[in-house]
């Protein structure tokens, strides 16, 4: 039985051109399973976020396309899609990070504010508060130990921070002559990864409780850099600009800050997750279009779409995070029209259609471990062979997956 198509406020545009693909793609075969997660509401959009370990749950944003709306969820396969809702006197709110313990975190807005969050089933959403003397607060990872990376904003500026277990904020300040920090993710050791600005740019840091913030480097001819994602054994993921292009980054204390490529595109391309086995996945441009990617040390970086059967008729431009199992959670659409040649803006449903966030579960997973998912719940959220959504799309302004550009009004 097909799941309901759900709808989200979208925090960007996408401006896309629809192209004849199924002629220049080869295919790989079967490797994942593919499961579309359903929305909150028939019609309009759903954006994934991040997963925990086991690729139980899932959580992101899902809403009307215009206005407000958007609300926060976190999905599970027993209980579906469920609606987090929103801080008092608030109509938005969006997920970004959730643990093993089922803890998500994320960001609301109040009536003149926005504010981040914790919540979980017991307790319900819970404010997380911005630095004394600040008036907003993000949030945007969590960890095993319920520490909290994000960003506090006010009168002292933009500020990277750090929130305890018991809710405890602490500044993480900027690199050496920067007034402007965030922090976007952060490992089971405490090390939390982000931007910050300096006297040398804008640059990725590291910071640890021993060495503070670091700054993480830069590829050359690039501009400015961000971190994104830090896995347990301290690998970081993130990207550069140059000009109006992006280039993603993989950094390791032993090797420094390496690029990665890309699936071909000159302008795009950007890391947005790693696993503990420094598997990376992401976004690029191609000749037709942006995808999603998958990046591994032994075989370099691969399309996405390339790894799954045509039959599940579905167009994946993002890939957002990948679990220790191997499962990528990735943003897309259904493919059933692949006609157009011309361009149109993804909120334009009747050529493009909603966003839809998927689950792939590598095979030789679904085939052995039989804790998170099982071969039968794969055939019931199987999906259709066609049905309302977007064409074959080269997106030229994404969907923005990194938390730099949330709850953008």
């Amino acid at each position: 039985m097909r799941t309901q198509i759900l709808s989200t406020k979208l925090v960007a545009l996408l401006a896309v051109s629809i192209t004849s693909v199924l002629g220049g793609v080869g295919w790989a075969g079967d490797a994942y399973t593919v499961v579309e997660l359903g929305a909150l509401r028939q019609g309009g959009s759903t954006v994934g976020r991040h997963m925990d370990s086991t690729g139980g749950r899932v959580v992101g944003m899902s809403g009307v396309t215009h206005g407000s709306g958007m609300r926060a969820f976190v999905w599970s396969a027993p209980t579906g899609m469920r609606d987090l809702g929103t801080f008092l006197g608030g109509d938005y709110s969006e997920a970004f990070g959730v643990n093993d313990a089922g803890t998500v975190v994320g960001n609301s807005n109040l009536k003149e504010t926005v504010r981040g969050f914790v919540w979980n089933a017991r307790e319900g959403m819970r404010e997380l508060s911005p630095l004394p003397g600040d008036f907003a607060s993000r949030a945007f990872a969590i960890n095993t130990s319920g520490q909290v990376a994000g960003f506090s904003s006010g009168k002292h500026g933009v500020h990277a921070v750090v929130w305890s277990a018991k809710f405890e904020v602490r500044s993480l300040g900027t690199l050496t002559g920067g007034n402007y920090s965030e922090a976007y993710a952060i490992n089971n050791a405490g090390e939390v990864v982000g931007m910050s600005t300096s006297s040398s740019g804008t640059r990725p840091f590291l910071w640890t409780t021993r060495d503070g913030m670091v700054d993480l480097g830069i590829l050359p001819g690039a501009e400015s850099c961000k971190a994104v994602r830090i896995n347990n054994v301290g690998q970081v993921v993130g990207s550069c600009t140059a000009g109006n292009g992006s280039h993603p980054f993989l950094w390791s204390k032993e090797g420094g800050m390496q690029s990665i490529g890309s699936l071909g595109g000159k302008e795009y391309a950007e890391a947005l997750g790693i696993n503990d086995s420094g598997e990376v996945v992401g976004a690029s441009e191609t000749s037709l279009g942006a995808r999603a990617f998958l990046w591994t040390k032994a075989r370099g970086v691969q399309d996405v779409n390339s790894l799954i059967s045509p039959a599940h008729d579905v167009l994946l431009t993002q890939a957002l995070h990948v679990n220790n199992r191997g499962q990528i959670l990735a943003v897309g659409s259904f493919h059933h029209d692949a006609t157009h040649d011309r361009e149109a803006n993804l909120e334009d449903e009747t050529h493009a259609g909603p966003l839809h966030v998927f689950l792939l579960t590598p095979v030789k997973s679904v085939s052995s471990d039989m804790g998170a998912y099982h071969p039968d719940q794969a055939v019931e959220w199987s999906l259709p062979n066609s049905g309302g959504g977007l064409s074959d799309a080269a997106v030229n302004t994404m969907v923005q997956a990194d938390p730099s550009a949330s709850l953008t009004r």
